[in-house]
């Protein structure tokens, strides 16, 4: 009952703005043990007064301090500044890899890793999209690639190339940024090398046309997209959305059962364990697979964009990126 008591009579207290001290009779420990939420607050020292006790009833609640800017619910500081949404970087790495850089790399492609007459682009190359920490990244470096004029690295040390990596991988993220704003930044190839490998080492003409499929194809796409295009020809949708697929580029497969049926149409899934495909009827079967069979044989018409990124280089990407653009 005095702990019922008592709880009333904090309410009260706090309610009213009562300065009178705790009845005779309680502890502190009384008040601690009556009270939780008392309890979850420290207490003043021994002939000291609670500020929930001995609050003016005339003062008013300070102000809340202002919210600083670019918080957000519950608080949370923002990012650093430059970074926007991307990963953010080591600063110290990046630091120790430009003077290594520069000596090593700069010649052929630019202190800033942006390219230069005699090197590609390093921001927009395959090699630095696909590294992770300098992982995949160390063995091309210190194998070089001597027969495209680059010379082997053996010397740097895994720190040194580590610390190369983070700076390529900024240098890809500050190019990512800029593309946003700027759908020029990619335009760095050479239009005429992109028209010889066009029609020449890269055997475009033997499913293009720049005056068929590919007629005006540089005033209906920005650069960015061209050059996408040419290093993923076969973009996936965003999510919750079908993907839009030509059917120009569609994947058909051909089912041949153990009694000699044959069944075709548009793929649209494989594994080893299943294959499913659309006829042309509208009528969507699949069938089990269990090693060979049934024999299944896929037809892809972008599997030649495929087989070339083996053997593209940053520096075709770039001139038949330049070379299409001119294709108004």
């Amino acid at each position: 009952m005095r702990r019922v008591t008592l709880a009333l009579s904090l309410s009260a207290a706090a309610l009213f703005g009562a300065t009178a001290p705790v009845a005779s009779g309680f502890s502190r420990k009384d008040v601690a043990v009556g009270n939780p939420w008392i309890a979850s607050r420290s207490l003043p020292p021994e002939g000291g007064s609670h500020p929930l006790l001995s609050k003016p009833a005339a003062q008013t609640a300070a102000p809340a301090p202002a919210q600083g800017p670019g918080r957000g619910r519950g608080g949370a500081a923002p990012p650093a500044a430059g970074r926007g949404r991307g990963r953010g970087f080591d600063e110290a790495a990046i630091a120790r890899a430009k003077p290594v850089f520069e000596a090593q790399c700069g010649f052929c492609h630019g202190i800033d890793a942006r390219g230069r007459a005699g090197g590609p682009d390093l921001a927009r190359s395959l090699v630095v999209l696909a590294d992770t920490g300098g992982k995949e990244m160390a063995g091309f470096i210190r194998a070089g690639r001597p027969d495209r004029g680059m010379p082997a690295f053996p010397g740097l040390t895994d720190q040194q190339i580590a610390d190369i990596a983070e700076f390529l991988h900024e240098r890809l993220e500050a190019a990512r940024s800029r593309a946003a704003t700027d759908t020029m930044a990619s335009l760095v190839g050479d239009a005429k090398a992109g028209a010889a490998y066009f029609n020449g080492p890269g055997r475009c003409t033997t499913c293009h046309s720049v005056s068929g499929d590919l007629a005006g194809i540089g005033a209906k796409y920005d650069p960015p997209t061209l050059q996408g295009r040419l290093v993923n020809p076969r973009p996936g949708a965003g999510r919750g959305q079908a993907a839009v697929v030509s059917p120009r580029a569609t994947r058909t497969a051909t089912v041949t059962l153990p009694n000699g049926q044959t069944v075709s149409g548009a793929l649209d899934y494989i594994s080893e364990f299943a294959v499913t495909l659309t006829e042309t009827s509208g009528t969507r079967r699949t069938f089990k697979r269990e090693g060979d069979e049934p024999k299944v044989v896929v037809s892809d018409p972008l599997q030649a964009h495929f087989d070339m990124l083996r053997t593209f280089r940053d520096k075709d990407m770039q001139d038949l990126t330049a070379y299409l653009w001119t294709l108004k």
